[in-house]
């Protein structure tokens, strides 16, 4: 019973009930996705390197890639009769087909792009297997776990945002030395499948997903089909009585109005035809122009753009320092690889305490973008620490400042999108800020490799930590402008 309930529509409503079923499936998804992809990058940046036989630079290029586009997913061309333009993919499957849909879809690439990868023998193998495809279902299930939650809570937003949150952040705990272990004791190939089981995870969220709004849509779609059917056997109705009604006196009148009869009626047989058919056409119209909309009202607001730019920066300082932290270690200090993965599960721990103070505090009125530019601004301390770390001590010191700081950054991204942007536009938000994540990634963590590669690596890490400070600077011209409004 409890799983037909789950198939068919729940007794929705916000903040309690279904609600906290939701939360918790949503939780598992985060420990699956972006817990794994970020929390393994600095392990497979090494296991790359030894597989492939390549240099740093290409060994973080797969990673690399794989964050970019789970970030950027993706720039995709929308046709119809009259125009053509670019949305995020992600967000616009969840407008199209509902969480659910986009979910499961999700799940379904992670875990075909992951298993597959490890049958990689060459480095191209890897990149369309795990960089793009797998990316791909990260950027759909992150997306469709993170929006479904402003659908079902409303009074306990904040701290469902931070609940969910804290998947990613356990994730960040435990896969650093779950994959180093695997890796190390299985080697990359069995690792791999190993690891693409969780994978399912996505699969059996998608389930649960049930997106109320959809629902609505479906029913009112129903509804406006049956009345057209309706409407349709009424004319078929009436216009049989009238062609009995008008005399069968002889056998010559009756075959000339069955001809008559034949010529009027099958004209309008396919008019009612045509009608039934060009709803659904006037619909999905209806709902790209929508969509056009709501894109141009969102970027009309600076705060926007400035959430773009901050996006691009911080996002190259976070993924950065997780692609390049572990090489720079093992290369450049007495630590061994697992010493190494260690330093991000105290990152990880440092997510978890900032998502509970944070969901300790969600009812509080804090200026979500002052405390989001703080916590970026903490996040770059930690990773200007790290190129001076010569022991454990300074090297755990940089992770914990990190991941306190990333770690309130990401609890709050959620909150700051939706306190900038009305209910039903968080998922197009939601896709812009990852778009501008994604396209910092691919534009400018290349850039941070390629200065690692040729001249120290330390210098690599000292550039992401430059632009996680830029991203501050931006998400603090938000707070300004917004406090100018209010006034």
């Amino acid at each position: 019973m409890a799983l037909l309930q789950i198939i068919r529509k729940p007794q929705l409503a916000k903040d309690k009930g279904y609600a906290w079923v939701i939360l918790f499936f949503s939780f598992l998804s985060h420990f699956a996705h972006l817990g794994f992809s970020f929390s393994t990058a600095g392990n497979l940046t090494i296991a790359h390197q030894k597989v492939f036989n390549i240099d740093l630079q290409k060994g973080s290029l797969l990673g690399t890639i794989h964050i970019g586009v789970l970030l950027l997913f993706g720039k995709f061309v929308i046709s119809t009769s009259s125009h053509r333009w670019k949305r995020p993919i992600a967000s616009v499957l969840i407008k199209k087909f509902g969480c659910r849909g986009t979910q499961v879809f999700g799940g379904a690439c992670i875990l075909a792009g992951i298993a597959l990868s490890a049958l990689s023998r060459q480095l191209w193998h890897a990149v369309i297997l795990y960089s793009v495809l797998a990316g791909v279902g990260v950027s759909c299930t992150y997306s469709a776990s993170s929006s479904i939650l402003p659908l079902y809570f409303d009074r306990f937003k904040y701290i469902a945002f931070a609940i969910a949150s804290l998947g990613g952040y356990i994730a960040v705990v435990t896969w650093p030395l779950i994959s180093q272990y695997l890796l190390s004791k299985f080697g990359y190939s069995v690792g791999m499948g190993i690891m693409s089981t969780f994978s399912i995870l996505h699969l059996i969220a998608g389930i649960s997903f049930v997106d109320p709004q959809l629902e609505n849509k479906s029913s009112e779609n129903s509804k406006d089909n049956l009345k057209l059917s309706n409407e349709a056997e009424r004319k078929a109705e009436v216009s049989a009585d009238r062609d009995n009604n008008e005399g069968v006196d002889n056998k010559a009148a009756e075959f000339s109005e069955v001809d008559v009869a034949d010529t009027v009626e099958e004209p309008k047989s396919e008019a009612v035809a045509t009608e039934v058919v060009e709803v659904p056409e006037a619909a999905a119209e209806e709902n790209i122009n929508s969509l056009r909309q709501e894109f141009t009202i969102l970027f009309k607001a600076p705060e926007v753009w400035l959430l773009a730019v901050s996006s691009i920066f911080w996002s190259t300082a976070s993924s950065g320092y997780f692609v390049l932290i572990n090489d720079y270690i093992v290369k450049n200090t007495n630590l061994n690889e697992l010493e190494a993965a260690l330093g991000i599960t105290i990152a990880g721990i440092g997510n978890i305490v900032a998502c509970i103070t944070l969901a300790l505090t969600g009812s509080l009125k804090l200026n979500r973008f002052i405390l989001f530019g703080s916590s970026i601004l903490l996040m770059s301390v930690g990773i200007f620490i790290a190129p001076f770390a010569t022991t454990k001590v300074i090297y755990y010191t940089s992770t914990s400042l990190y991941g306190l700081g990333a770690g309130s950054a990401v609890a709050s991204i959620l909150a700051v999108i939706s306190d900038l942007c009305s209910a039903h536009q968080i998922p197009l938000l939601f896709g812009i800020e990852s778009f501008s994540k994604g396209l910092g990634v691919l534009a400018l963590l290349p850039l941070a490799a390629y200065i690692a590669e040729n001249t120290e690596e330390k210098y690599g890490l000292i550039f992401v930590g430059s632009c996680g400070v830029a991203g501050a600077l931006a998400m603090l011209a938000i707070a300004v402008l917004t406090a100018r409004r209010r006034r």
